[in-house]
């Protein structure tokens, strides 16, 4: 049974609702790849908050490298928005970044469907390499 980490900008913990670069924190929800089933984990606190700056920079060292390295351990990002400066510095850490609005369960299942979408796609291209 495989799982995986949502990483949720939420300020009421039921909605997706807040912008990455004004996340405090983000609670983080372990998924399980199979079931669907999420359960929140913990609250993790963003270094460094912006203060609505930190969007015009990526480079390593700053607070938006800060923020991204944070969250380096998880799988995904779900915000209400997140611009793409904030995209490139989680991808560095393999973490891929979603704008949503909806509320967390309904964001979640969505990713799920998203990674079952790929893994299917993974089998096939794999099926037409052994072909």
């Amino acid at each position: 049974m495989a799982k995986y980490k949502v990483a949720v900008a939420t300020n009421d913990g039921v909605h997706v609702n807040v912008h990455f670069g004004h996340a405090a924190a983000f609670d983080v929800y372990e998924v399980d790849d199979e079931s669907g089933e999420i359960s929140k984990v913990e609250v993790r606190l963003k270094p460094e908050h912006c203060d609505g700056t930190c969007g015009s920079r990526e480079t390593e060292g700053s607070s938006m490298d800060s923020a991204a390295k944070s969250l380096a351990d998880l799988d995904y990002v779900l915000c209400e928005q997140v611009g793409t400066h904030a995209i490139r510095a989680l991808a560095r850490y393999n973490v891929r970044a979603f704008d949503i609005e909806l509320p967390i369960a309904e964001a979640i299942a969505k990713i799920n469907e998203f990674r079952k979408k790929i893994a299917e796609r993974q089998k096939f291209l794999n099926s037409l390499k052994k072909g």
